[in-house]
């Protein structure tokens, strides 16, 4: 029991520690994929008219530039170039404020960074407080080496509605830019843009920004300059490792097909392609990627969020069967029934009005969908792993990297090759999955093949076994046989001695009845000794049937007792050394003078054991026949554990024939040579040997026809002397 109870207490622990582990390791590497891949501005001079100074930098040795810093931002104006300039010359008679030293943040213009400083020219800070809608303008200007020819200009998101300027010139149209909502046209924005420095070195760019329609307006992402091969490089790579988590997933479709076939339920395989699959398409279609007119990203995405997050929980709900646990058994219909209900509300609300995708009640909504999801599944996934031993520490696990994973989605941070943290997860929990399915299935081959020797052997082992069973039933029906033929010369030997006595019976009845004269004293006397010799006859051979059908029966009881059978045997010997008297026969008597020779048995049958050998040995010896009876402690070791008492009883008359040895303890058995001159019911030795069988003792006879047969009766010794039993 305390062994039990240890292994409870240890249990939950060892759990709990592989969590902490995992997701330390989640962390760790979250982080450190964050600090390799966020764009970071890059470390670079002003001048003195407050232009980024990227006169030292080289386009060709494939290090981007990243433009996080040195922006001015014009709040609630649609500026162009040539009106920024103009405000900015000493006799302006128009001036509008902007602020200096603008970070791009991932919440566009509401978060302008901690170092930004506002030129209002007399007004206050909080006028120019940005709202998520509104207009504003961006403006940087680049000094590039006069060396440089050409430089791409690539941005990765912006909110709404745009235009680019370039040097004077609007180089692109995104949507329409407005500060009016009935003229306002939406369009989610990312470019490449390729861009010519004069002849000074000097780029301007000034963008234009719209928004009435997203939580969040202006830029959401650090452009950067770079040449034109290392910007196709870095969108090469993004393309690339998409195409790589859609190869593994048909991979995984196709591998798993075959390993799914081993589980008690493969609707978990297919939730986790739907899942996966989702979080792959949801990448795709992200707008540095894939960019669709209108509202179809933002609607195709949020779909896909809601759908990845409905498979999420059908993929931790199929994980465990039916009657794991009771609270969830209760709970199997409801839980499901609720969770379709609240997917299936979502998506006809977006997608019915798609306006409602821009608020930020929809994001908090979308939010709070997540969370309560997965803090479902992970209470799921913890409350079921003390029920549901298999797999209970990759889904703890995955349940947790899968919540971590569909949270940074609603991270909207920059990325320098624009692999999102997303993605980065999705591989790691892919190739979890495929290592546990592949070891889950090599388990259960090697379960299998174990089974399979075990069942090759269990076959074997019922091979040998019916092999025994076949030859039992060969040998018992040929004791059948043999005990049918045996039946029937037991009958027939049975009627022949109840005949013959009933038939001399009846002949003497018939002479006293029929006689024509009185019959003399003498002969009536004469007729009733023969009559009363034939009836013992009958009584005796009737006898013998009762008792061995008695000793056969399983509700024969044994009376056992200490016996001596030195005492038991020399009495007989008294007995039958008394009737040789006056004849020929002689009869002897061997045993040890200092040892009584003590065994476990019950006097009366053992009685009818040793009378019966003795009178057969007298009946089968001649007229000057010799009968010996040894009593004595058996020599043999290996006879009954080496602890033995035999009595044998020796006679010189007329033997059994070798080929009959075998049979004499057979009942109604009687050896061709055993009537010459005597009569027997063939049943006394098939008593004597059911007595023996009863006592676990043994009995064999050695035999040889005209000189004579030697019996052998052996008993286990009793670890009991005769004195203390008496005491």
């Amino acid at each position: 029991m305390s062994s039990q109870s240890g292994k409870l207490r240890k249990h939950p622990f060892s759990i709990g520690l592989s969590i902490v582990i995992l997701v330390a390791a989640i962390v760790i590497s979250s982080l450190a994929f964050l600090l390799i891949n966020r764009r970071r501005g890059s470390d670079f001079s002003y001048t003195i008219s407050g232009a980024v100074n990227l006169s030292s930098w080289d386009a060709n040795q494939g290090m981007p530039v990243i433009l996080e810093k040195g922006w001015e931002f014009y709040p609630n104006h649609i500026l162009t170039p040539e009106k920024i300039h103009q405000s900015q010359e000493e006799n302006a008679t128009e001036r509008y404020a902007y602020y200096r030293g603008v970070q791009i943040s991932s919440d566009g213009w509401i978060d302008l960074g901690d170092t930004a400083e506002l030129y209002s020219y007399g007004y206050s800070a909080s006028d120019y407080k940005m709202n998520p809608y509104g207009v504003g303008t961006y403006r940087i200007e680049l000094l590039l080496s006069q060396n440089v020819d050409f430089v791409t200009l690539n941005i990765p998101d912006i909110a709404q509605s745009a235009t680019i300027w370039v040097n004077g010139k609007a180089v692109r149209h995104y949507g329409t830019v407005s500060e009016a909502r009935n003229v306002y046209e939406p369009a989610r924005v990312c470019a490449d843009i390729q861009i010519e420095p004069t002849s000074e070195g000097k780029i301007e760019i000034v963008i234009v920004c719209a928004n009435f329609s997203s939580p969040f307006g202006g830029i959401l992402s650090s452009p950067c300059v770079a040449s034109t091969s290392t910007i196709g490089t870095i969108e090469y790579s993004v393309r690339m490792y998409l195409t790589v988590l859609c190869a593994f997933w048909v991979f995984f479709l196709i591998g798993g097909s075959y390993i799914s076939k081993t589980f008690i339920s493969r609707s978990k395989f297919y939730f986790f392609l739907l899942m996966f699959a989702a979080d792959i398409v949801y990448e795709i279609f992200a707008p540095s990627v894939n960019i669709m007119s209108g509202n179809w990203n933002t609607l195709i995405q949020i779909s896909l969020l809601i759908l990845a997050n409905y498979w999420t929980f059908l993929f931790y709900y199929s994980l465990y069967p039916k009657g794991t646990s009771r609270l969830f058994d209760k709970l199997r219909y409801v839980e499901l029934s609720l969770f379709s209900v609240i997917t299936a509300l979502y998506l006809v609300t977006f997608w019915c009005f798609p306006s409602v995708m821009y608020l930020h009640s929809s994001t908090v909504a979308n939010l709070v969908l997540l969370l309560v999801t997965h803090l479902y599944c992970i209470f799921r996934v913890l409350y079921m792993g003390r029920h549901f031993e298999h797999g209970k520490n990759l889904y703890a696990g995955s349940v947790f990297l899968n919540t971590f994973i569909h949270l940074t989605i609603l991270i909207r941070a920059q990325y320098f090759v624009y692999i999102t943290l997303h993605a980065f997860l999705l591989l790691f929990l892919a190739i979890s999955f495929t290592l546990y399915f592949v070891m889950d299935y090599v388990r259960t081959y090697e379960k299998l093949a174990d089974n399979n020797k075990n069942l090759e052997s269990a076959v074997e082992e019922k091979t040998r076994y019916i092999k025994r069973v076949n030859q039992d039933l060969m040998d018992n029906h040929i004791k059948l046989v043999e005990n049918e033929e045996a039946r029937k010369k037991m009958m027939s030997n049975v009627s022949h001695d109840l005949r013959t006595p009933i038939t001399a019976i009846r002949g003497y009845i018939e002479l006293m009845l029929n006689a024509k004269e009185p019959l003399s004293r003498e002969q009536e006397v004469q007729y009733l000794n023969n009559m009363h010799t034939r009836s013992v006859q009958m009584e005796q051979l009737i006898s013998d049937l009762v008792q061995l059908t008695r000793m056969e029966s399983e509700n024969d009881t044994l009376e056992l007792m200490p016996i001596s059978v030195k005492e038991m045997v020399q009495d007989l010997f008294q007995l039958y050394h008394a009737e040789c008297e006056g004849t020929e026969k002689t009869i002897t008597f061997d045993a040890p003078k200092d040892d009584d020779l003590i065994i476990e048995g019950d006097p009366k049958k053992l009685l009818r054991v040793f009378e019966n050998i003795i009178v057969n040995a007298m009946k089968y010896t001649h007229d000057d026949g010799i009968i010996n009876i040894v009593c004595h402690r058996y020599p043999d070791p290996a006879m009954l554990g080496g602890n033995a008492v035999e009595v044998l009883i020796r006679d010189n008359g007329v033997g059994i024939p070798a080929n009959e040895v075998p049979y004499v303890f057979d009942r109604f058995y009687r050896a061709e040579n055993s009537g010459i001159n005597k009569t027997g019911s063939g049943l006394g030795l098939s008593i004597v040997k059911s007595v023996m069988d009863k006592h676990g003792g043994k009995i064999w006879v050695d035999s040889e026809e005209g000189r004579g047969s030697e019996f052998h009766i052996v008993f286990a010794a009793s670890s009991v002397s005769f004195d203390e039993e008496e005491e």
